[in-house]
């Protein structure tokens, strides 16, 4: 089973809560440890992708003295919703809480008038030598840098950038969503104001170090949605606009599903396009006929 790793931000844990863990783990290395968000909402990345069922999860922690770094970061190992926690195993959690994490007392449902639902079971617990600015953090629903909070409480799903030589790190994804919106703010200038803008500007681009997200695709899938497009594209029907050096047509494989929401890599979910339907797929605003040609060529396919 192929593993996917993930990021969970939690912000604002006590710090005696982290330190007590680093004590016990020195006197029991390898043990699994426990801590319970303040909040009533379950942790549905956690349930979705439970640890230990073909993905690892790595837990990053700001504390409730700093909400602007992340201080500390462990394996998740498990994720359980209290509730739904049985009598017997409830026991045993409460007797290993009270050999090995005295200050937290026991699995609690309500702390401090606070709804606790989540329990998460963490490993290898380490304090980071050098904090983590939360901004170096990226939202997985966005590519947004993570902002800093207020108030401790609640978590994200997240992507990290580190430093690493002279160049500034930004996720793909966000740096992409920010050009267009600068393009769109541009297009809205005179043309003489553009000018002038232009007569000023750096002509040599900064350059940085991009981070992005991919997925590792299945290439029989790639090779047999180019078989049965036959250099034809799915959507205009029309000869690939090229042939590459190899001498094959040039068409772009599309899933329709897209993977980052969490779409199949598979032949049923993907079809061969020319770059302008590809572009067209994915920014066009008649998702009407893209809907009705992703169900044709569905039913076309399964004949």
């Amino acid at each position: 089973m192929e593993t996917t790793e993930r990021i969970f931000f939690e912000n604002g844990i006590f710090e005696n809560v982290l330190e007590e863990i680093l004590k016990a783990q020195k006197i029991h290395p390898g043990k699994n440890f426990y801590i319970q968000p303040y909040s009533d909402k379950l942790i549905s990345g956690l349930k979705k992708y439970l640890p230990g069922a073909g993905y690892t999860w790595r837990l990053y922690a700001s504390i409730t003295r700093d909400l602007t770094n992340a201080h500390y970061t462990a394996e998740i190992i498990d994720w359980e919703y209290k509730p739904d926690i049985e009598f017997e195993r409830l026991a045993q959690l409460n007797e290993y809480i009270q050999l090995h994490q005295k200050g937290e007392e026991c699995i609690y449902p309500i702390k401090n008038g606070k709804l606790c639902a989540n329990l998460i079971s963490i490993r290898n617990l380490q304090k980071l030598e050098n904090p983590i600015p939360v901004n170096r953090f990226y939202k997985i629903s966005n590519g947004t840098p993570l902002k800093v909070r207020t108030r401790s409480g609640n978590w994200s799903y997240v992507t990290l950038a580190t430093e690493k030589d002279d160049y500034d790190h930004i996720l793909k994804s966000y740096l992409d969503a920010d050009f267009g919106k600068k393009v769109k703010e541009s297009s809205r200038l005179s043309h003489d104001a553009r000018k002038q803008r232009l007569e000023v500007a750096e002509q040599t681009p900064t350059k940085i170090h991009v981070v992005t997200n991919s997925y590792k695709r299945n290439p029989d899938v790639v090779a047999e949605v180019l078989y049965i497009a036959k250099g034809k594209c799915g959507l205009c029907q029309q000869n690939a606009p090229f042939n590459k050096t190899d001498g094959s047509p040039y068409l772009e494989v599309h899933h329709w599903t897209p993977l980052s929401e969490e779409g199949k890599d598979t032949v049923e979910n993907a079809v061969a396009l020319c770059p302008n339907c590809h572009k067209e797929a994915h920014l066009g605003l008649d998702k009407e006929f893209i809907e009705i040609n992703h169900k044709r060529l569905v039913a076309v396919n399964t004949l």
